[in-house]
């Protein structure tokens, strides 16, 4: 089969998406040698694969840059005419976009969380809500499968995008095999020094949009320190996106969220990290005395499984897809209750045995998110596509 592949959050690597992309690539890389796959990216992109994989990059018409029409223009048009070029039998998009052309070929979509339509106030931006729209509308009439990451993303997009629970495929994200090793001495001293660490700290990643519920953290955390003496820090890593069209009134500010925890007393406390490397995650991760996530959505929460990967004890918000993917590795919590949260996470940070169970629970559950398993399916479904386009059904 020739396969070809948006790769556009190739760009983002430090994305939700694009840590989706980069993990089952590589894991895809690692088990087909047979098939030939085409990965379209708009930049340059630095990964090695083998001679069954090729990176092709089309660069955006010079036409409003990063913005949602030129984003448009390259999902619809530009990747449409690379299918002809290419001579593709299969498509997938590894976010919920597919091209005009892919109606005559296998096409397939992954489709991550219902995020736009569960929070009005992503859509409050004209151009992306005109965007969101369009892909939706053009995705239900050009999608042959439609695959979710979670069964609990499954059940929120049946409704929005008028299909039928029982049609959408749920395969879980791969987590980077980096999360499951312990970083080298030389790694803890290199971040250590580079990030200026504290000896003690509790850590969040995920990004900074707004439904990530950073405010209710930082007065979590100064509650922590104020009532239960905890002498840590916060790590808040996570910056606003700016390699492609975003919609930057979703995000806070972290200018603003530092002015906030002044307000809490723990301004010289909280640390906005920003982005960070793989190797630089990991090490974090691992050095960290708890990690926490409040988000009140997710459609499948890849941060927390690399925390539970890494064998970290951690705290989270009681949501769907937080309880489906991580189950008793974590210890949940209602995301508004400022002072609760504070009672569990200096439970988790201080009693030992919570910590042991919860490391033995971790240990379990990433073992059932291999990332060659989850990659063997993704290409069975690529060949389950392939076989109902080429085979005839007439009488």
């Amino acid at each position: 089969m020739r396969i070809g592949i948006n790769g556009l959050y190739l760009s983002t690597p430090y994305s939700g998406i694009g840590q989706y992309t980069i993990n089952l690539l590589r894991a895809l890389s690692e088990i087909d040698h047979k098939n030939k796959y085409f990965i379209f990216t708009n930049a340059k992109i630095e990964f090695e694969f083998p001679a069954n994989f090729r990176i092709i990059r089309i660069d955006p018409i010079p036409l409003f840059p990063k913005s949602f029409l030129s984003r448009f223009i390259w999902e619809e048009y530009q990747l449409g005419n690379a299918i002809k070029k290419y001579k593709l039998d299969i498509f997938h998009g590894l976010y919920q976009s597919l091209p005009r052309g892919v109606e005559k070929i296998g096409s397939i979509v992954t489709i991550h969380d219902a995020i736009p339509w569960r929070f009005p106030a992503e859509r409050k931006q004209l151009a992306y809500r005109w965007y969101s729209d369009i892909r939706k509308s053009l995705l239900t009439k050009r999608a042959k499968k439609v695959v979710s990451i979670s069964e609990t993303t499954k059940m929120d997009l049946a409704p929005i995008y008028g299909m039928k629970p029982e049609t959408i495929e749920v395969t879980y994200e791969p987590v980077d095999d980096i999360f499951f090793t312990q970083p080298t001495q030389k790694e803890i001293i290199e971040c250590r020094k580079k990030f200026e660490l504290p000896q003690k700290y509790i850590l969040y990643s995920g990004g900074l949009k707004r439904h990530k519920n950073l405010r209710i953290l930082i007065k979590s955390f100064s509650i922590l320190s104020k009532t239960y003496k905890y002498p840590g820090h916060l790590l808040i890593l996570g910056a606003v996106r700016n390699t492609m069209a975003v919609s930057k009134a979703i995000y806070y500010k972290p200018e603003d969220l530092m002015t906030y925890a002044k307000l809490m007393k723990v301004g010289d406390k909280v640390h906005i990290v920003g982005f960070v490397s793989r190797s630089e995650m990991s090490t974090l991760l691992h050095q960290s005395e708890a990690f926490i996530s409040l988000s009140l959505y997710e459609g499948f929460g890849l941060p927390a499984l690399e925390a539970v990967t890494a064998g970290v004890p951690s705290v989270l918000s009681k949501i769907g897809a937080f309880e489906e993917v991580i189950k008793g590795a974590g210890i949940y919590v209602y995301p508004y209750g400022a002072h609760r949260i504070a009672e569990k996470l200096n439970s988790v940070l201080n009693d030992k045995n919570v910590q042991t169970e919860l490391k033995h629970q971790a240990k379990m559950r990433a073992a059932f998110f291999d990332q060659y398993a989850i990659a063997q399916r993704v290409l069975e479904i690529y060949q389950e596509v392939y076989d109902d386009c080429v085979t005839s059904f007439e009488p």
